[in-house]
């Protein structure tokens, strides 16, 4: 093998060199190429007459996982170590079988950066849809306004932070990756994509570390991805904006040994945008149709609302009002949707999972009980005067209440709890007002 190969621009590549982009270019195909048959088994699985916005998701959202040994920490990353040692391997057997040096790098790098441009603007977009119609960062539910802020995990008080914010920060974010996944389609635009999506990057991956968001191996993968773009064209960036010298062009023209390469290039790229159209399209459907990332079952009529607990009898014991006492409720918020939650003072098993972005049906939603420490959440079905409830996070935890309603703002609740003590609730709504829904520039009074 000769120690150089030949640019189409004229210049050269060194043995060394040669040797180091092998091993990245087999690195990365492994990162990038689906492995997974669960993936493709998903494609094939799609209904297309009940199309949800997720089923597309989840077919931009592949996440390079060759051996998946933990979701956390170092063991995280073991598929990229594995990934890393095939490529040494097969950089050395490439050298071996490759005997006539012949081999032009230039044109593989070319077609290397495709790929990789064309996955990072489709992990971009997808993300980016989701932000734009604000389905992966909900307005917080009324629970969570309940909740005081240490009960929360992490990633939750991330979500509701930014979930609340007024000046569309989410729209915004998921508008400027829509943009740079976008220009990443055109070549003489990819490096500019490229530069947009490293500056988002670098946030979006460490919020993913500081937050524990779940999605640190991703986020990081992308990242990868978009210094990799930039990296072809980081020479003639540091000449022209740092040394403030002449940049020289990049000449390079791609050669393609097929007659109809090119119409397929022109194809290629309109499949992408039609999709990314339909994604959108979809999405936005979704976004107005569906309640998502919370059920869209609704809940009891007229029954929204914080409730005081005026009355709580155990075994016909009256139990009073107690800053203490970790038997009494505190507290019931019935939200909008069928899901009720209660306060009480002690610790509730929190569902420690990250937010799910795949596709669930009504009763697996179980957004707003994640990452929530302060309450109990039920998934409450009503049948004639029957109250049921299903604890979220502990199945097994299902409970039974005659419900009545005295008045509009008074439910009574008599059953029998999970320890097999009856209950006797009396819960009266209260009329609370939050600053978020008065606005933050006009003067307020809060009662």
């Amino acid at each position: 093998m000769s120690n150089a190969q030949q640019h189409t621009s004229g210049q050269s590549w060194s043995s060394i060199q040669i040797v180091w982009f092998r091993i990245v270019f087999v690195f990365l195909l492994l990162l990038t190429i689906p492995l997974d048959w669960r993936y493709y088994q998903r494609i094939f699985s799609i209904n297309l007459f009940h199309l949800h916005y997720q089923d597309l998701f989840q077919l931009t959202n592949y996440v390079p996982r060759l051996v998946h040994i933990s979701d956390w920490g170092i063991a995280s990353y073991a598929g990229w170590g594995i990934a890393l040692l095939v490529a040494i391997i097969f950089a050395f057997v490439w050298d071996t079988l490759e005997k006539d040096g012949n081999r032009d790098y230039n044109q593989l790098y070319y077609r290397l950066r495709v790929i990789v441009r064309y996955r990072l603007a489709l992990g971009l977009i997808g993300y980016g849809v989701i932000k734009l119609f604000p389905v992966q960062i909900p307005y917080p539910a009324l629970s969570d306004l309940q909740t005081a802020y240490g009960d929360f995990l992490p990633w939750k008080i991330y979500y509701l932070s930014t979930g609340v914010a007024s000046a569309h920060y989410e729209q915004t974010l998921g508008a400027i990756e829509i943009l740079a996944g976008l220009l990443l389609f055109c070549r003489r635009t990819a490096v500019v994509g490229a530069g947009i999506a490293l500056a988002l990057l670098i946030n979006i991956v460490l919020a993913n570390f500081a937050y524990q968001l779940g999605d640190h191996v991703y986020s990081l993968y992308l990242l990868l991805l978009a210094v990799f773009v930039l990296a072809y064209d980081t020479p003639r960036l540091y000449s022209l904006l740092v040394k403030e010298k002449l940049a020289i062009a990049d000449h390079f023209k791609p050669v393609f040994k097929y007659r109809n390469a090119t119409k397929w290039r022109v194809a290629l790229r309109a499949i992408f945008l039609v999709f990314v159209i339909f994604y959108a399209s979809v999405t936005y459907a979704g976004y107005h149709n569906s309640n998502w990332p919370y059920p869209d079952t609704p809940g009891l009529a007229n029954a929204y609302g914080v409730y005081n607990v005026r009355e709580f009898r155990i075994n016909k014991n009256v139990l009073p009002y107690s800053a203490t006492d970790t038997t009494r409720w505190q507290d019931v918020v019935f939200e909008k949707w069928n899901v009720l939650s209660i306060r009480a003072n002690r610790h509730f098993p929190i569902d420690f999972s990250s937010p799910s972005l795949d596709y669930q049906t009504d009763d697996q939603r179980t957004y707003e009980s994640k990452g929530n420490g302060g309450r109990a959440f039920y998934t409450y079905t009503v049948t004639d005067s029957t109250l049921k409830l299903v604890n979220n996070t502990v199945p097994s935890d299902v409970e039974e209440f005659h419900i009545s309603r005295p008045d509009k703002s008074t439910i009574v609740l008599d059953g029998i709890d999970n320890h097999a003590d009856s209950l006797h609730v009396v819960l009266d709504k209260l009329n609370k007002e939050y600053l978020l829904d008065k606005g933050r520039r006009k003067p307020v009074t809060v009662n």
